[in-house]
């Protein structure tokens, strides 16, 4: 594949994209988002840091094209969500439609949003707090040839994965393309879906307990070679020590993901980042 077609069709996990979260608003304390964009540095750092703590292989571009995405969504749903009718269930991470007719008078100027009707979002709060200030500013809105390839990509992309979110109107449009329900056909196919997202809601849920689950039951050798490795990491950085180095070892044993961080800096780079964001 073309390097272009590696950034198209990288595939993210919702893992990943809390990893990423993170990072970018460590990036933004850290000066790295600009009034128009983030910086290269912040890109090229993300991918560092998710590359090193996922084992894969992932460039800037990839972490530039999938922040992209997220601020499409955020165009998408927020536009959504500004209309009388349709709010946001905290809990289904989905778009709620209080009244059909409202609905399929919207889309029909608003083609794109047909895929959000049933999109399940876990990460949408993380969505908002990066992409909010954008869209503020304009930078929300991708003009529409950028949209359509933004969202061409992620349909491809849920296609070859399991992603972080739910289609559930993928699976059946072929089929529908050529019928026309009559009306009691239109509300059998309502419940139908309704019943396939709490189908993948519960699959959702069953996943995320069992990841839970897993990191419950780490070994006791696993956490003791994680602290090694912090106690290693804390031993290569000059003048680090006494009480400071001990409540470094606690809080970076408590947030690997830190840890990954500081791993991925220079070695002169790494105190000053414990000192600005350890508690």
């Amino acid at each position: 594949m073309s390097s272009e077609d590696t950034r198209s069709y990288f595939a993210w996990n919702l893992e990943m994209e809390r990893v990423l979260a993170d990072v970018l608003r460590d990036q933004r304390n850290l000066g790295n988002k600009g009034d128009r964009n983030w910086k290269a540095v912040a890109y090229s750092t993300a991918a560092q840091i998710l590359s090193k703590h996922f084992g894969v292989h992932l460039m800037a571009d990839n972490v530039k094209n999938h922040f992209k995405l997220w601020r499409t969504w955020y165009g998408i749903v927020s536009d959504i969500l500004s209309q009388s009718g349709f709010d946001w269930d905290s809990t289904k991470y989905m778009i709620t439609v209080e009244n059909e007719i409202a609905w399929n008078e919207y889309v029909k100027s608003h083609e794109e949003a047909k895929r959000f009707r049933f999109k399940v979002i876990p990460n949408w709060d993380d969505i908002v707090d990066l992409c909010a200030k954008d869209r503020a500013t304009g930078l929300g809105a991708e003009n529409a040839l950028d949209a359509n390839d933004i969202m061409s990509k992620e349909t491809n992309e849920e296609e070859a994965i399991h992603s972080v979110s739910f289609d559930l109107e993928g699976s059946s449009s072929a089929t529908r393309k050529n019928i026309r329900p009559s009306k009691s056909g239109e509300k059998e196919g309502m419940i139908s879906s309704m019943k396939e997202v709490a189908e993948s809601l519960k699959e959702f849920v069953e996943v995320t307990k069992k990841k839970m689950e897993n990191k419950k039951k780490m070994e006791i050798k696993e956490v003791q070679e994680a602290v090694h490795e912090v106690v290693s990491e804390l031993d290569n950085i000059p003048n680090f020590n006494g009480a400071l180095r001990h409540r470094a070892i606690d809080w970076l044993t408590e947030n690997l993901i830190k840890f990954a961080i500081i791993k991925a800096l220079p070695l002169d780079e790494k105190k000053d980042y414990i000192l600005s964001f350890m508690p």
